[in-house]
C-alpha cells in the first residue's frame, strides 16, 4: 500500500521514466536504512563495547557514584521474609568513605580501564565485597563512574566445626571481618583441637586512618605457649604503586609434633622468633610487566627443648637450634593480565586470576657478624604460569625453599603442582603435586593424609621425605542459590598418593588410591569463607571411611 502511494506522488509529478527512476533510488535507500536498523537492533555487538570504552579513555572524572547493597536484596520475594531482612537489619553496609579510599582513583583523574579493574580487584580481594562492578558512562566532555558493590554476610557469632577424619575441631566466636562498615578485622576466638585449646584475640585494618598503611595485631593464648604477632607495613598496594616498606615481629611458643599413622609419635617444646624489616621499589620493565626489588634485614629464630617419644619416656634426639639473622634481598616479577572468573572454587563468586607467568626469589645472608649462629645463605624462590583454553583453566607452579649451611644443603623443600579445571557449573578436574626435600630438619615431615589430599586416610598418617598426590574429581551444580544463601553441588573423586624417605612413621609402602563423593556450597552470601565441602572417602585398605568437613578449597 506505502509502495503503490509513492507511486502514485512521483508519476503526479510528472515523468514515468523520471519518478520510477526516483522510486527505485528511493527503495535502495529505504533498504539500506532498513538493513542499519536490523543491524542495530539484532547485532548490537557490532558497534564493540570495547571501542567505547577506549573512547572515554583519558576523559576526566566528573564524579564518581556508589552503590552499595546490602547482604539481601529484600525486594525480590525469595529474600522478602522476616529471617533476611533481620540480616539486613543488624548488618552495617560498608561506608562509602571506606570504598572510596581503597579505589586506585578519585574525581578529576583521567579515566583508565584498567585502573578500575585493579581497583575492583582490590574490593574483592577483602572477601566480604562480592560481585564488584565499576563502570564509566559519557557526559558532556568526561564521564561518570559508578562503583557498585554487594556486601557479604561478615558476622559470626556462635559455634564452627571441622571434620578430617578422626580429628575433629570446635570453636567458640565472634568474628567481625567489617567492624561498623569501615573494613577492620575483630576477633575473638576459642578454639579446641587435637593439640591444644587457645583463645585468640585479631585486630586488622586495611587501610590506617584511611592512608595505605595496613596494621595487624594478633595475641593467643593456649593450652601449651602463647603467641604475639605485629605487623605494619605499606605495601605494594597497587600494580603502579613505586615504593614500599614496612615491618613484621612474630613470637610463637609451644609444643611442636611429629606423626605416623595419623597419631603423634614425637614432640617437644619450640620457640620462634621472626623479625622481618624491609623496604621495596618498582623497577623497569616492559609494558604490562611489573617488576619489583626489596632489601631487608631478616631474623629467624628457632630453639627447641624437652623432646620426647609420646609412647615411651625415651628422649627424641632434640631438633638443632637455628639463627638466621642478616641482609635479605627479593625480586619478584607478575603480569598484569588478571581476569574475572567464575565456576573455578566455587559456582557463582567472582574470582580474580593472575594469568601468564609470575615470578620470585629471595636470598638471605646469614653472618655471625649480622647476629646469626653460623654462615649460612637462605634461599627461596617460586613460579607460577595460569592460561585460559577452551573452557579450560591451566594452572602450574614450581617452589623451593632451603639453606646452604657452611655450603652443605639443610632443609631444602622442592615441589611441583599442574592441574587443570574446566570453568562453569559442571566439569572435571585434576590436579598432580610433588615434593621432595634434601636433608630435611629433624622437626620438619612432609606428610600425607586428608589434610594433603589423600582424603580417605586421616591426617598425618603416612610419613616422609617426599610425597606425591593426584586428585581427579567431577563436579555439576545441584541448585543455584540455595534457600538464596548458598549454591550446592555435588562432586565424584578419587585420590592416589604416595610418600617415600619416612623417619618416625610408616610410608605408603606402594600407591594409595581412594574414592568417595562429596558436596561443595559456594556460599554465595558469606565473606568469612567462600566455599563449604563436605567429602565422604573410602579407601583402599577397607579401612572404613573418612569424612572431611572444611572451608578449605581442595584447588
Amino acid at each position: 500500500m506505502g509502495s503503490c502511494l509513492i507511486e502514485q506522488y512521483f508519476l503526479r509529478q510528472g515523468g514515468a521514466q523520471r519518478s520510477i527512476r526516483i522510486l527505485r533510488t528511493n527503495r535502495r535507500i529505504r533498504l539500506a536504512l532498513m538493513m542499519g536498523i536490523i543491524i542495530v537492533v539484532v547485532c548490537p555487538s557490532a558497534f564493540s563495547e570495547e571501542t567505547a570504552e577506549d573512547n572515554l579513555s583519558g576523559r576526566p572524572i566528573l564524579r564518581i557514584e556508589y552503590h552499595q547493597s546490602n547482604v539481601f536484596d529484600t525486594s525480590d520475594p525469595a529474600t522478602s521474609s522476616w529471617p533476611y531482612r533481620w540480616a539486613n537489619a543488624i548488618h552495617i553496609t560498608t561506608r562509602e568513605t571506606f570504598i572510596r579510599s581503597m579505589v586506585l582513583f578519585s574525581e578529576g583523574d583521567p579515566w583508565d580501564p584498567a585502573v578500575a579493574a585493579e581497583s575492583a580487584r582490590i574490593l574483592r580481594s577483602l572477601d566480604f565485597l562480592n560481585p564488584v562492578f565499576i563502570e564509566a558512562y559519557p557526559e558532556a566532555e568526561g564521564v561518570i563512574v559508578r562503583i557498585r558493590t554487594h556486601d557479604k554476610w561478615t558476622l559470626q557469632v556462635g559455634v564452627k566445626f571441622g571434620i578430617q577424619g578422626s580429628r575433629k575441631a570446635f570453636s567458640l566466636e565472634f568474628d567481625e571481618k567489617n567492624f561498623l562498615g569501615w573494613g577492620r578485622g575483630m576477633k575473638l576466638e576459642y578454639q579446641k583441637d587435637h593439640e591444644r585449646s587457645t583463645w585468640t584475640y585479631i585486630y586488622s585494618d586495611p587501610n590506617l586512618f584511611g592512608s595505605r598503611w595496613r596494621g595487624r595485631l594478633l595475641f593467643a593464648n593456649s593450652s601449651d605457649g602463647q603467641r604475639e604477632e605485629l605487623l605494619a607495613e605499606r605495601p605494594f598496594f597497587a600494580l603502579a604503586t613505586p615504593k614500599a616498606w614496612g615491618g613484621e615481629w612474630n613470637h610463637w611458643r609451644q609444643v611442636e609434633y611429629l606423626y605416623g599413622e595419623g597419631e603423634q609419635v614425637a614432640g617437644g617444646h619450640r620457640d620462634f622468633r621472626l623479625l622481618r624489616l624491609w623496604w621495596g621499589t618498582r623497577l623497569p620493565a616492559p609494558e604490562r610487566t611489573i617488576r619489583r626489588l626489596s632489601l631487608g634485614f631478616h631474623l629467624d629464630k628457632r630453639e627447641f627443648r624437652d623432646w620426647r617419644w609420646e609412647s615411651s619416656p625415651t628422649p627424641f634426639p632434640t631438633p638443632d637450634d637455628v639463627t638466621i639473622s642478616g641482609p635479605r634481598l627479593a625480586f619478584e616479577q607478575v603480569e598484569d593480565r588478571y581476569r574475572v572468573l567464575t565456576g573455578f572454587r566455587g559456582f557463582s563468586a567472582q574470582e580474580d586470576i593472575a594469568f601468564g607467568s609470575s615470578f620470585r626469589a629471595g636470598v638471605t645472608v646469614s653472618m655471625p657478624g649480622f647476629g646469626g649462629d653460623i654462615p649460612r645463605l637462605v634461599l627461596d624462590g617460586a613460579w607460577s604460569h595460569r592460561v585460559q583454553k577452551n573452557g579450560w583453566l591451566l594452572m602450574g607452579d614450581i617452589w623451593t625453599s632451603g639453606r646452604l649451611d657452611d655450603g652443605s644443603a639443610a632443609n631444602v623443600v622442592t615441589g611441583f603442582q599442574a592441574a587443570a579445571s574446566q570453568l562453569g557449573p559442571r566439569g572435571w578436574q585434576l590436579r598432580l603435586k610433588v615434593e621432595d626435600s634434601i636433608d630435611l630438619d629433624r622437626e620438619h615431615q612432609l606428610t600425607l593424609g586428608a589434610d594433603r589430599g589423600l582424603r580417605g586416610w586421616d591426617p598425618d598418617t603416612f610419613d616422609g621425605t617426599g610425597r606425591a598426590v593426584f586428585n581427579l574429581q567431577w563436579r555439576t551444580l545441584l541448585k543455584e542459590d540455595f534457600l538464596s544463601l548458598f549454591s550446592i553441588g555435588i562432586v565424584l573423586f578419587a585420590d592416589a598418593g604416595k610418600t617415600w624417605g619416612a623417619r618416625f612413621g610408616p610410608d605408603t609402602d606402594g600407591i594409595r588410591f581412594d574414592a568417595g563423593v562429596g558436596l561443595l556450597a559456594d556460599m554465595t552470601h558469606v565473606g568469612i569463607s567462600n566455599v563449604l565441602r563436605l567429602d565422604v572417602a573410602v579407601p583402599d585398605d577397607g579401612g572404613g571411611v573418612t569424612v572431611i568437613v572444611t572451608s578449605t578449597a581442595l584447588f
